[in-house]
């Protein structure tokens, strides 16, 4: 009989047939209504065929037969499902697998340990997020208050609420115990040694400590916050400044005055707030000594507030307070409606769309974005598995088909494929531990107040790891499981595959060709931006860099040091400035171009001769000397974009002049040719540079030297002989400017982490499918060398279908690539760079064509070049 291969038996025939039997065995009916099937499909065409076929299932499902099989198949203990032998019979059956199967094991637990490494890191960040602010004794009872405003605009949840709303609840409703407020935008800058450095912190009521949980290494919390400028720091900002030194009653000094030191206290861990300094809510108020906060209904942006209810508050007495106290605020702002939020203080984080909230961005769409790339890892993993499970599929077959004339159902199947899935990704957990264990801080450091992070390995997160562990077991496994529980017995055991029914030649290359495709993807990004990494430290940046050391003042002589630093031989040239060229700008000022409308701009104190022995370029006026101002008009330098900005404003009077913030008119004395005086990721902002040497806070010295290390040492002396007391810190401004692009080191890391993953465990599936597919040709192979064929040949007939398969992973990943890296992840990243080249497409592309060759032909030469005669004798 000549079966027809590209015509089935009706499917919805075929599986209700399946669901009417139930556990009752119906293999050999099964048989018997294909066989008529192919007879009458034969004789009688392709039609009437599939109707008798449905007709027959119909007459048998009301059978006598049919329901003494499934009578049968009730009360037999034969036909339990899953029983605990049968669990322990699979768990044999998968480890013999795998001794025997000793490469496709190695393949599969490698890439999956891998894969499963960037998942545990994503999960371990989560678990360490949802935990966060559980360790808070009073966390049931205090909440955060959110509130939500909606205009004719707009309408929008803000995490922060007018600085009114505190002191009017405590003072209204006897069940709050304390309303505590917090205002954000504490931001000191410290002169440490001559560098100015930044921490970012809070203003928080004297309650702070007894409202949270946080503990103190020193001082007292009852009072540490009870006084104006007085300032609590974590242990990191204490060694930090003071070393090895006891911080307590030390003085600050900030550019918005002096702060004493009463407390310090241990780093943060797990929780939404994150500050390294705080200081007390009086500071605040006396910083704002023309307005009370305390009566402001109208402002609502940085501040904050939290509730410490009384013990045994029902939360409908908190709703309708914050209902009432919402009608309230509506008086002061009548065109808006506002609807006043509580959150419990330990469901803070993660949060969704919250504009304005305080600490740490931990919100759902950043999980799910590390889920996301952990999963772009995990899939080829899987993907891999399934490969290489459905390409045993023959060798396979004949234990499936002996398994199901004895008896075994479907489930069984399915439960033996999974079981022995679920024991892979078990073992590949344990390795992936390991691979989480070594990179998790490298990887830590890219991400963003990481240091509040508890990732530490801890008996509840490995609860977790394990059940994630099983879910990636049991979906990796099911698509093979159905796979192999669908097999015919009959062909099974004849080793015939009907190509209509089991052909997934179609999923396995779509498979192999995502795996290649993300490889070549995240290899066109580390090419990317090691480009534009090189592109920032060769191209010109507007002023020169190249041997300009840069030392900064710490309160000592500035005129005498420039002097005596002068008198070097080695030095070229000397000015000062109060921000280096090329680092990210901090602070900001303003200029009224036109009397009333303001223009924010970077102002830039420098010193004589700045322009000249920086290299910039003037492109109209001159550079003033300091002695050219006079005390009503000073004259300063801008550049074009200021000109392009103050160009917009209506401006009748001179051009050339504007007030500055400081109340002083300036006149424009030159213009200079735009720049990057900060990093390439940020625009050209208006600068105004005006002279002055007693506002600069480093010296910039060009040098020439044959030994720089000499030169330095020797200006170091002279360094020493003008003030003993001040430190000689001196580095070079290429070094400064290589550090403000420390962004492009993490995320050429990033990529290359990522990317050298994607490549490994793609090639681990190139490396299993062709071991796989030349196993399975040796004695085709064989037999064309004895017919003549050439190895040259044999190899073009081995290669040709994955090197196609490959060039199909380029033509997907090429246009991805462009819209995402040129359009996308460069404007952001750096966006005055080079975008994405052709020779960095060209070079990723001819890369992975190389690496794939390379197991490609690895593994074809061993059966191209071996003996035919052997072949066929081992077959």
């Amino acid at each position: 009989m000549k079966e027809m291969p590209n015509q089935q038996p009706p499917k919805l025939a075929s599986r209700l047939f399946d669901w009417w039997g139930g556990r009752a065995l119906t293999e050999d009916l099964k048989g018997d209504l294909e066989e008529g099937f192919y007879e009458n499909l034969e004789a009688k065409g392709s039609f009437k065929a599939k109707w008798i076929y449905t007709y027959q299932v119909l007459t048998l499902c009301f059978s006598y037969a049919l329901k003494r099989r499934k009578d049968s198949a009730a009360y037999s203990p034969y036909y339990a499902t899953n029983s605990l032998a049968m669990f322990n019979n699979y768990f044999k059956i998968a480890m013999r697998n795998f001794m025997k199967q000793k490469l496709f094991t190695s393949i599969n637990l490698l890439g999956l340990a891998l894969g499963m490494s960037i998942c545990l890191l994503a999960i371990s960040i989560t678990y360490s997020i949802l935990e966060s602010d559980n360790f808070h004794e009073k966390k049931e009872r205090v909440f955060q208050i959110n509130a939500y405003l909606k205009d004719a605009d707009q309408s929008r949840i803000y995490g922060s609420v007018f600085p009114a709303v505190g002191d009017y609840m405590e003072e209204k409703y006897p069940f709050i115990e304390t309303a505590l407020n917090i205002h954000s935008g504490f931001r000191p800058v410290v002169n440490h040694h001559g560098n100015l450095l930044d921490f970012h912190g809070y203003y928080v009521d004297p309650e702070f400590f007894q409202v949270f949980s946080f503990k103190l290494i020193e001082g007292d919390p009852r009072t540490a916050l009870a006084k104006p400028n007085t300032i609590i720091l974590t242990k990191s900002v204490a060694e930090k400044l003071f070393r090895d030194a006891d911080p307590m009653g030390k003085v600050l000094e900030t550019e918005t005055g002096s702060f004493t030191v009463t407390g310090v206290m241990p780093d943060l861990k797990e929780t939404h707030l994150y500050f390294q300094v705080l200081t007390s809510q009086q500071t605040y108020k006396l910083q704002l000594a023309d307005h009370n906060p305390v009566n402001d209904w109208k402002q609502y942006r940085n501040h904050y507030l939290y509730l410490l209810l009384k013990p045994e508050t029902q939360n409908a007495s908190l709703q309708d307070a914050l209902a009432q106290t919402s009608v309230k605020a509506e008086e002061f702002n009548p065109e808006t409606s506002i609807e006043l939020q509580s959150v419990r203080l330990d469901k803070a984080v993660p949060r969704w769309d919250i504009s304005n909230a305080i600490g740490i961005g931990w919100d759902y769409p950043s999980l799910l974005f590390f889920f996301f790339i952990g999963l772009l890892i995990l899939l080829p993993a899987i993907f891999n598995y399934t490969n290489l499970s459905i390409a045993r599929a023959m060798k396979r077959a004949k234990e499936i088909g002996i398994r199901k004339v004895v008896g075994a159902q479907k489930a069984q199947i399915k439960a033996q494929f999974i079981v022995e899935t679920v024991i892979m990704t078990i073992l590949a957990l344990v390795g992936s531990m390991f691979v989480f264990v070594i990179v998790q801080n490298e990887l830590l450091d890219m991400i963003i107040s990481a240091e509040v992070l508890n990732t530490s390995i801890r008996p509840s997160l490995v609860v977790v790891f394990i059940i994630f562990g099983l879910i990636i077991g049991v979906l990796s496994g099911l698509f093979p499981a159905v796979y192999f529980s669908r097999l015919s017995p009959i062909h099974s055991l004849k080793g015939d595959m009907k190509p209509g029914s089991f052909s997934v030649s179609g999923i396995k290359k779509g498979l192999f060709v995502f795996q290649f495709a993300l490889s070549l993807f995240f290899i066109i990004g580390v090419a990317t931006i090691v480009r534009q990494y090189h592109h920032v430290f060769n191209r010109q940046h507007g002023f020169d860099s190249e041997n300009v050391l840069t030392i900064a003042f710490n309160g000592q002589n500035k005129e005498v040091a420039l002097q005596e630093l002068a008198r070097h031989p080695d030095v070229k040239a000397v000015t000062t400035t109060s921000h280096l060229p090329g680092i990210n700008m901090q602070s900001a000022s303003w200029a009224i171009p036109n009397g009333k409308d303001t223009l924010q701009a970077s102002e830039i104190f420098i010193g004589d001769d700045f322009v000249k022995n920086m290299n910039m370029e003037l492109v109209w006026g001159f550079s003033p000397p300091k002695n050219q101002s006079t005390h009503n008009e000073e004259l300063v330098m801008v550049n074009e974009e200021f000109l392009r900005a103050a160009s917009v404003f209506d401006r009748a009077e001179d051009t050339l002049t504007f007030v500055m913030e400081d109340g002083r008119h300036a006149r424009i004395s030159g213009v200079l040719k735009d720049l990057h005086y900060e990093p390439l990721s940020r625009e050209i902002r208006p600068m105004i540079f005006r002279k002055s040497t007693a506002k600069s806070q480093f010296v910039l010295l060009s040098l020439q030297s044959n030994d720089i290390q000499k030169t330095i040492g020797e200006l170091e002396e002279i360094w020493t002989e003008v003030d003993q007391k001040v430190p000689f810190e001196a580095s070079f401004l290429d070094d400064e400017i290589e550090r403000a692009y420390k962004f492009l080191t993490v995320q050429i890391k990033i990529f290359s982490f990522l990317g050298a993953l994607a490549i490994v465990i793609s090639c681990l599936g190139l490396l299993g499918m062709v071991s796989y597919t030349t196993e399975n040709r040796t004695k085709e192979i064989a037999i064309r060398k004895i017919m003549g064929a050439s190895v040259s040949s044999i190899y073009l007939l081995l290669t040709r279908d994955f090197i196609r398969l490959i060039g199909y992973s380029a033509l997907l990943a090429i246009p991805l690539a462009y819209v995402f890296y040129d359009k996308m992840f460069l404007y952001f990243l750096i966006r005055y760079g080079l975008g994405l080249g052709f020779w960095e497409v060209l070079a990723s592309v001819f890369f992975l064509f190389l690496l794939g060759f390379f197991f490609i032909f690895w593994q074809t030469s061993k059966v191209a070049q071996s003996n035919p005669a052997t072949n066929l004798r081992y077959e």
